[in-house]
């Protein structure tokens, strides 16, 4: 492009000469180049600006991709600038074989039109630009807007978080310490297992001596005094009582009477049906609470499934809670442990409770 300019100047300038020779044709030929001067400069000045503003449409172009669909019609206009400039081109082609200067004037007219129209275009894009910048700064405004009510239900949420974390920590303090207590109920219940176990086998070892007293006896002089025989240990809820009895020889045979204590004695409260209940309990359970005891089945005939319900009453004799619950395979002298959770009351909501038969399979 800038080559071609030079030929035209060279140009211009060898009409200058010539005109210089015609005296008639002096001051147009200076009036030609004088614009076509002005032509060149206006064209370098404008050339410099649209590189600055393709620069700008380039960069602008990187960081608004989305934006740039209104912005396609500007590639047609370049394509019809370029085609333009190939006419101008070939306009100017002809100005390098013409020798008339009226032709160059009507030749710099149409570059002048042709740049009016440059301008103009120019200009309507950069109105465009402008305008999508403004629309590109407001829907950031818009963006930053709608993330404030947002704000308060994130702070909410979190919060929120925080309490639930909270709420769970402190639940599992209490699981913990509820196992805690079940490990000791647990391990105290083995104790007194252990114990059970320990009376049985005195209990057992006494009846084995009284069995031996039975068959033997024992015999003494009428004249003598009847010495008492220390008695042997007793298991809780027996009692032993020596009984001397005089014999047809003159002997007085001493017979030891064991006395068994009663389910009452031994702690055992009737709930009806042939069952006993002992050694219950309410236990805090988190934030419910747990009954623990156990149960004697004293019918003579075993129990496929053993059914009982729990009522559970406030201070004024109301009912609180209800529930029933089982135990399967449950035989004819059999002791069974139970334990169940009364959900949503602590032991101090509860004045008194009972345990008792619902019925039998």
């Amino acid at each position: 492009m800038k080559n071609k300019l030079f030929v035209l100047l060279s140009i211009l300038l060898l009409f200058v000469t010539l005109g210089a020779n015609n005296p008639d044709e002096k001051g147009g030929a200076q009036d030609v180049v004088r614009e076509l001067t002005d032509f060149q400069n206006a064209l370098l000045n404008w050339m410099k600006g649209f590189d600055s503003i393709k620069n700008q449409f380039s960069a602008f172009q990187k960081e608004v991709e989305q934006s740039l669909a209104p912005l396609k019609d500007f590639d047609k206009t370049l394509k019809g600038t370029d085609e333009k400039m190939n006419a101008v081109l070939a306009k100017i082609d002809i100005v390098e074989k013409s020798s008339s200067i009226a032709e160059v004037k009507q030749l710099i007219e149409a570059f002048g039109k042709t740049f009016d129209v440059f301008k103009k275009n120019m200009s309507d894009l950069t109105k465009r630009i402008e305008d999508q910048e403004i629309k590109n700064a407001v829907l950031e405004k818009r963006v930053m807007e709608t993330q404030k009510p947002i704000e308060p239900v994130k702070k909410a949420l979190e919060e929120l978080s925080k309490v639930v974390m909270e709420k769970l920590s402190d639940q599992e303090k209490r699981i913990v310490a509820a196992e805690e207590v079940m490990k000791n109920r647990v391990a105290s219940l083995d104790a007194a297992t252990k114990s059970l176990d320990g009376q049985i086998k005195a209990l057992a070892d006494l009846e084995t001596r009284t069995k031996k007293l039975e068959k033997g006896g024992f015999a003494v002089a009428t004249t003598a005094a009847l010495t008492p025989t220390p008695a042997p240990q007793a298991s809780p809820g027996t009692e032993t009582a020596a009984v001397a009895t005089v014999t047809g020889t003159g002997t007085v045979e001493g017979v030891r009477e064991q006395h068994v204590a009663t389910l009452e004695e031994e702690g055992y409260k009737d709930i009806g049906d042939g069952f006993y209940l002992r050694n219950a309990n309410v236990t805090q359970f988190g934030s419910s609470s747990q009954i623990k005891g156990e149960i004697k089945n004293t019918a003579e005939k075993d129990r496929s499934i053993a059914m009982f319900v729990i009522r559970v009453f406030n201070a004024s004799d109301a009912v609180l809670f209800s529930q029933d619950f089982s135990i399967k395979t449950f035989k004819s002298g059999e002791v069974r442990n139970f334990s169940e959770i009364i959900s949503g009351y602590t032991p101090l909501d509860i004045a008194k409770y009972e345990v008792i038969t619902k019925r039998r399979y």
